[in-house]
Formats: structure tokens, sequence, C-alpha cells
């Protein structure tokens, strides 16, 4: 059951930070933009301390972690991709179109859902559980602090 919980609540981060990443592509700042940069950089002071990774865990974290976060960014690209296609000239796609087009939307959501499983396992390998725990409630909280942000907010604000 706690690997379910945590599959989801990692699951749940990741969807909503593939929003705000659309966000931020959208208004220019896109996914590889120096934004983004400062955000990386920021998700990485706060996952280490939170997680509480040691320099050595840290090391072989982030490398696993980025490699993940790649594959993520990737398949988000490929769906956001396929949703501009949904709404292009503010008509939905012909019915055949859109069957392909939803038939390919199940496919990644497969693939993300396989990723998700890969890479807890293969935390799970350099980590405690703890640890991996401790990861994807950083996750949780990092996008909202990210999102408090964006609306003006300091994350100890209520």
């Amino acid at each position: 059951m706690n690997r379910i919980a945590s599959l989801l609540l990692g699951m749940s981060a990741f969807l909503t930070l593939n929003i705000q990443a659309q966000d931020h592509h959208q208004e220019g700042r896109g996914p590889r933009g120096p934004m983004n940069e400062q955000i990386k950089a920021e998700r990485v002071a706060y996952f280490t301390d939170k997680i509480g990774l040691t320099v050595n865990e840290a090391q072989t974290f982030w490398a696993l972690y980025n490699e993940m976060d790649k594959k993520k960014t990737d398949l988000f690209e490929e769906k956001a991709g396929i949703m501009h296609r949904f709404t292009k000239n503010g008509e939905a796609p012909q019915d055949k179109e859109a069957g392909k087009l939803l038939d390919r939307l199940v496919v990644i959501n497969k693939q993300e859902a396989e990723l998700y499983t890969e890479y807890d396992a293969r935390f799970r390998k350099i980590l405690s559980n703890e640890k991996v725990i401790k990861m994807y409630i950083a996750e949780f909280q990092f996008r909202n602090v990210l999102l408090q942000k964006m609306r003006g907010k300091r994350p100890d604000d209520k």
C-alpha cells in the first residue's frame, strides 16, 4: 500500500509541475530557458535539504533524478504537442485523427507510469525507503512553493 501511495503522490506532483511548466512555456519562459535553470537550482537545494542527502548520495541521486526528469519532460512535451493539435484553430480534430491522438495519449500515460515504476525501484537501490518517501514529499512541497511564488505569496503565508 505504501508503494502505491508513494507512486500516486509522485505522479500527482509530476502532473502539477507539468501544468506549471506548460504555463511557463506559453509565457516565453520555456522549459529550457533561464527561469528553468533558476528553478532547477532551487529544487536541488530544496530537495537536498528536505531529503537529507549526504554528499555521496547527492551525486548519485541527482544524476538519476536528472535522467528521469529528462524522460518526464520529453513525454510531457509530446503530450503537450498532442493537446495543441486537439485545440489547433479552436476546432477539435476529425474523429479518425482524434482516435489516433487519443491512442497515443494512452500510450504516453502508460509510459509515464512505467517510468515511475522503473525509477522508484532505482531510487530504492541508492536511497533508504525513508529518503525515497522524503523525495516524493519534497516534490509535492516544492511544487507548492513554486505555485505560491507564481501567485506572489511566500510559502509560509496563509
